[in-house]
């Protein structure tokens, strides 16, 4: 029989502080340790390693016993930077085929508010430094490929210490070819790859902020997929607000913050709000009380009419977050500015068609301002039905005991959560456990039982795309969402106006979106063919639809040309071209600007002569696009 300290299934991980760094690290590490155990039972082969045998791997004692006890211990209480790493390596060992989940390190560095800059080590390669400049010269394989090129040259720039200088001298050409592709990765839909891209532009660009710059600022404002660029961004922030850049840092991200509305109209998914992010993650030095610029963007947002329901949650949360977590000089106005906005927001006028949002908006806003915390950790209880199917659906999730109640708060969070950061953590934390399959069953429930409010379903539509699981289930439920969507944005369900209602064009977008993030990945292309193939009268639709009703729908079109750059197919010579190339190019004449930039983007390089689909790592990027 193991002892007792073999088993870290008896602790339970129930997410209490959905802002506790900690508490996610975790549940995230105990998911993947229950997968490992499972996978070991299911096949057992001639080595069967026990909890403590893997803690003694992991280097969390000296024997057996103690590093089963002390993994134990750092289950319950905190994951420290070497502890994270060994884990890494040894449940990679043991599970290959939780690689999607991506690393526990990478999701350290995600969750972190200050960015936790001890972890850079953690997203290195052990390379030879006689190999770098080879490396660095060498046509990289693929994505994995670039990644392991922007590690090496980190272990070259944190090795350097005192001489960072010679290193962005000696590597500089290297360095802006190698920040374009790791751009172009950050554009892809969101895999583990994804983030740590942008994880590996943050980090890269505190050490060469000058020269990165420049490459940021265009493809965040030229190219057509360069709203992701933003989290590099806000990730180069939290690492470098101290650092010896931080002067041009602070004007730079003044300037990007301050250009924030003007930027989102040419964004290809601005109700992603990542914007937002940045703004919320700006030192208090920076923005100061008397010329708070951050404040003032983040309250703009919070009273557009014109800003989705998540923008507008993200920001008002940001701001409270900001004056109670910092204990700002101007907390004061900012409570009367949040109050007016609760009164506003109960009386649902700016935004009739998702009242019931903007409703729980004010009503998770003042319990957190009632209760004097920076983030609703728990949800107040409001008697709609919606919210009785959200409860329902997370008490269908089934996942090991010791993981129950975390993963269901973790999946309440997900759609319940206003503070955009950390419902996106909420995602991504359950992803990183290896335990999104059940997770998803439930979104796939709540999309099925809760027809009515578009703002609770498209909330329910991102987490699915985020969480990359390509199933027959995940599809079916994808496809159904975005024929609901459709049947929402036909002229027989238009106002008084004449005019479909922003949450209806708003679900269609964010149906279509989630279609592109969780079939538009390598190894999913037999699946994309299959909902391509279930959607594809919608997507011929925004493609062919008068010109006068396409400029008012445009961002159902914006996301149609997206799901069609993402889930382009190769074709045969002497084949028909592909569904994606015929309907991008009508999509090319679009007169939303943005939707026809992105159709001639792809139509730019997608689809090569032989037919074969090309990744995005071989696309222009910024001004080049």
């Amino acid at each position: 029989m193991p002892d007792s300290h073999d088993r870290t299934d008896r602790i339970n991980h129930d997410i209490i502080d959905i802002s506790s760094v900690d508490e996610l690290l975790c549940y995230a590490a105990a998911g993947q340790l229950e997968h490992v155990a499972m996978l070991q039972r299911a096949n057992p082969g001639p080595v069967v390693l026990s909890q403590g045998q893997i803690a003694l791997r992991a280097r969390f004692g000296r024997d057996t016993r103690s590093a089963g006890a002390n993994l134990s211990a750092a289950l319950r209480n905190h994951l420290g930077q070497e502890h994270l790493h060994n884990l890494d390596e040894i449940i990679g060992a043991l599970a290959p085929d939780l690689d999607g989940t991506g690393g526990l390190s990478s999701l350290a560095l995600r969750l972190s508010g200050e960015g936790r800059a001890e972890l850079k080590g953690s997203m290195t390669a052990n390379i030879p430094p006689s190999w770098t400049k080879k490396l660095l010269q060498d046509p990289p394989g693929g994505d994995v490929g670039v990644l392991i090129q922007a590690s090496a040259l980190l272990s070259a720039f944190i090795s350097a210490d005192k001489w960072v200088a010679r290193i962005r001298d000696r590597y500089s050409n290297e360095l802006d070819l190698l920040v374009k592709r790791l751009i172009l990765i950050s554009a892809e839909p969101p895999t583990s790859r994804n983030y740590d891209a942008q994880i590996l532009l943050g980090i890269l660009s505190s050490y060469a902020f000058e020269q990165v710059k420049e490459i940021l600022n265009d493809a965040l404002r030229y190219s057509p997929l360069g709203f992701r660029v933003w989290r590099a961004i806000t990730k180069l922030v939290r690492l470098s607000s101290k650092g010896e850049h931080a002067d041009a840092l602070r004007s730079w991200v003044t300037l990007l913050v301050m250009d924030a509305e003007e930027l989102r109209k040419r964004s290809l998914y601005a109700g992603r709000g990542l914007d937002l992010e940045l703004a919320i993650s700006v030192p208090d030095a920076w923005s100061p009380p008397g010329d708070d610029w951050a404040g003032h963007a983040l309250l703009t947002r919070a009273r557009d009419h014109e800003a989705t329901i998540r923008e507008r949650g993200t920001a008002v949360m940001g701001l409270w977050q900001r004056a109670i977590s910092r204990q700002r000089a101007d907390q004061k106005q900012t409570e009367r500015d949040l109050r007016e906005l609760i009164t506003e927001f109960r009386d649902g006028g700016s935004r009739p068609d998702a009242a019931a949002g903007l409703e729980w908006i004010a009503a998770t806003l003042e319990h957190v301002m009632d209760e004097r915390e920076p983030v609703c950790k728990k949800f107040p209880e409001v008697d709609q039905h919606w919210f009785r199917c959200v409860q329902e659906a997370a008490d269908e999730i089934r996942v090991p005991e010791h993981l129950l109640k975390g993963t269901r708060n973790l999946f309440r969070h997900m759609v319940l959560q206003n503070a955009g950061v950390y419902r996106r953590q909420a995602i991504e934390t359950v992803v990183t456990s290896g335990w999104s399959e059940p997770v998803a069953r439930a979104l796939g429930s709540l999309l099925n039982n809760e027809t009515g409010e578009s703002w609770v379903r498209v909330r329910a539509e991102f987490a699915l795309g985020l969480m990359q699981k390509q199933s027959r289930p995940v599809l079916e439920d994808l496809a159904a969402a975005c024929e609901h969507a459709f049947g929402n944005l036909q002229p027989a369900q238009d106002g008084p106006d004449g005019k479909p209602s922003r949450t209806h064009v708003l679900e269609m977008q964010a149906s279509l979106f989630a279609v592109g993030d969780c079939f538009g990945v390598a190894g999913a292309e037999d699946r994309a063919r299959q909902i391509r193939a279930k959607i594809g009268h919608m997507l011929r639709y925004l493609a062919e639809m008068d010109p006068s009703r396409g400029a008012v729908v445009r961002e159902a079109a914006r996301a149609a040309a997206y799901a069609l750059v993402m889930t382009a197919q190769p074709s045969k010579p002497g084949d028909p071209p592909d569904l994606s190339k015929v309907l991008l190019e009508k999509l090319s004449k679009h007169p939303d600007r943005v939707t026809a930039e992105l159709s001639n983007w792809a139509l730019g390089f997608r689809f090569a002569h032989d037919g074969a689909i090309r990744p995005l790592l071989e696309a222009p990027l910024g001004h080049d696009a």
